[in-house]
Parts: structure tokens; sequence; C-alpha cells
């Protein structure tokens, strides 16, 4: 991994940002995003940043140009890897210097004031759907990020929190980030999945010895949902709502009524898309037909499976590269 190139890469000026600083003005493409109103203020939806297929986006913030109230349906993690910048979370200033990070929830109306040439700001954009898995895997211990990503997940809570992590000399974290992108900017075999576990290694590390700033007071009660969430991830083949109130002791109703609360998906929603990940994870490294992988991961009607496959990547099983 060759450092000063990833550093010449970053710091370089791309064709967007030589107009952005010519003009200071924001894109006439804004005006065609959806809008919606927050607090009688004009706030945009930015929805399309994560490709369809994969749990995250790494991007370089544009320079020269402030990004106007926006909020989307991904996790946010803003990185400033060379200067500062100043966001506007809600109405709240949050000033962030090098080698700071904030980690901003689902939903949340922030905002990030003009930047200047040194100011480089990596974002790491994570879906919903893959820190899930990732709780589910027991990847996480308890703490503020724990209980962040809880609330980000819930369907029902409020999402207007954000941490802020001061601690800018966290080599470590660092080298992870710098891996991150790394990987991402001089992709090569493998390149994804490596990212994948690197933003895992990351929440965990925030976890650890970090001074933090957040306007979210933490919260351990959702731990029992957690453990639920585990335990169907490892045994969602042979499943039931039955046998899994059994296990926790609560009736199939109470039980059924708590996962949707908490995750804001039925029961048979989860466990059809654990076995749509088995498939997908089957077909991409096995040599197996998919018929087969589909039967090894629980489906028996191939009509069935191609259309829920279809719905949830957005492309057909043989189309998995």
């Amino acid at each position: 991994m060759n450092l000063d190139d990833l550093d010449k890469k970053l710091r370089e000026i791309n064709k967007r940002e030589s107009i952005y600083r010519q003009t200071n003005k924001l894109p006439d493409n804004y005006k065609y995003l959806d809008e919606i109103n927050v607090n009688g203020k004009c706030v945009y939806i930015f929805d399309n940043f994560i490709p369809a297929g994969r749990s995250y986006e790494i991007s370089k913030h544009l320079r020269f140009i402030p990004v106007p109230m926006h909020i989307h349906s991904f996790i946010e993690l803003n990185y400033i890897y060379s200067g500062e910048c100043n966001q506007y979370i809600y109405d709240k200033k949050v000033n962030l210097k090098k080698g700071q990070i904030c980690l901003i929830d689902t939903a949340v109306p922030h905002s990030i004031e003009n930047t200047c040439e040194n100011d480089i700001i990596i974002n790491i954009l994570v879906k919903k759907e893959y820190l899930a898995k990732q709780l589910s895997q027991e990847n996480f211990d308890r703490g503020i990020v724990f209980d962040f990503m809880l609330n980000a997940l819930s369907e029902t809570q409020s999402h207007n929190q954000y941490i802020v992590f001061k601690n800018k000399e966290y080599t470590q974290v660092n080298l992870i980030i710098q891996q991150i992108l790394f990987e991402y900017f001089y992709p090569s075999i493998g390149s994804s999945k490596i990212i994948e576990n690197l933003i895992s290694i990351l929440f965990t590390l925030l976890v650890r010895d970090f001074d933090y700033e957040t306007n979210k007071e933490q919260n351990y009660s959702k731990r029992q949902i957690v453990d639920i969430l585990q335990y169907i991830d490892k045994n969602f083949m042979n499943l039931t709502l039955t046998s899994l109130s059994k296990v926790f002791d609560y009736t199939p109703t109470y039980l059924s009524a708590l996962i949707k609360k908490e995750t804001g998906k039925k029961f048979s929603q989860l466990i059809l898309e654990k076995k749509l990940y088995k498939a997908e994870n089957l077909i991409r490294n096995t040599s197996n037909p998919i018929d087969i992988c589909a039967m090894e991961s629980g489906f028996s009607n191939m009509t069935f499976f191609y259309k829920k496959f279809r719905n949830h990547f957005g492309k057909n099983p043989g189309e998995i590269n």
C-alpha cells in the first residue's frame, strides 16, 4: 500500500471541483432532487449514493461547494482526512478537525459548509441491512456505537442522533480507513469483501478508548432484541416463530410484535432475507448450479426463489458475479 500515491489521489482536484472552485454555486441538478419540509426548511433527499447490490459506498467529499441540508436512509461516517469542516446537524454547528470522525444516523437533516482545497473529507456510507447483519453475528460489544446502530435500525425510534469521535491521534483507526481507501481506489481481487470486513473492524475499533460527543444518551435496554436476532441468524434454516418463542419464553404473538416494532420487519421477512443472503453467497462462491444453491438455502419453489431474489438484490441469480 503506497500511502503517498493515495494521498496524492485524494488531494487531486477533479473536473467538478475545478468548476465549483470558480463558481461556488450549487449545481443545477439539485433542483431536480426530491425534498421534504423539516421545521419550515427545505431538506433534500439523498438516497441514490449506494450502488444496487452493495452494502456500502466510499467517496471523497467534493470541495469548494456547500452541501445543503439533506437526509438519507443509510448511516454516514465522515472522516476528516485533512483540514477541517463545519457541519450543521439540525441547527447545531459541529466543527470537525483532522483525524476526527462524525457518525450520523439515518433521516437526520445535516449540511456541510463550503470547504477549501486542504479540507479532505472521506464519506463512508453503510446500509442498515449491513449493520443488522453485523449485530446478528455478534460483531459488536455493548457501548455507544452499539446503541447508535440499534437506534438506526429501528423503524419506531426517532432518528436524531450523531456521534463525534474526537481522538485524532488514534493511529489504528486511521490505518484501517487508509486500507479501506486503498482497496476502494485501487481495487483488486476480493476488494469488495475486504472493504466490508474492514468497515466492520472500523466500527468495532470506535467502541474502544474514544472520547466522544453525542446528543444521544446511552441505552442498553434493547439488548434482548439483539439476542433474538443473533439466535435467528444462527438457526434461520429450520426456525419457526413458535420454536423461537419457546426459546425466549414469549408467546408467538408478543414475539412477532416485538420483532416488528424493533426491526420494522416481520419474522417471516427476516427469515426470507437470511435465506436469500445464503443463496447469494453460495451462487457467488461455489460452482453448484443455481437450483442446488437455492434448495440448500431452503427454497423448493424456483419461481418463488427467482422472484424474491430479483426483488431483493435488483438482479437475477444468474447475474451474480
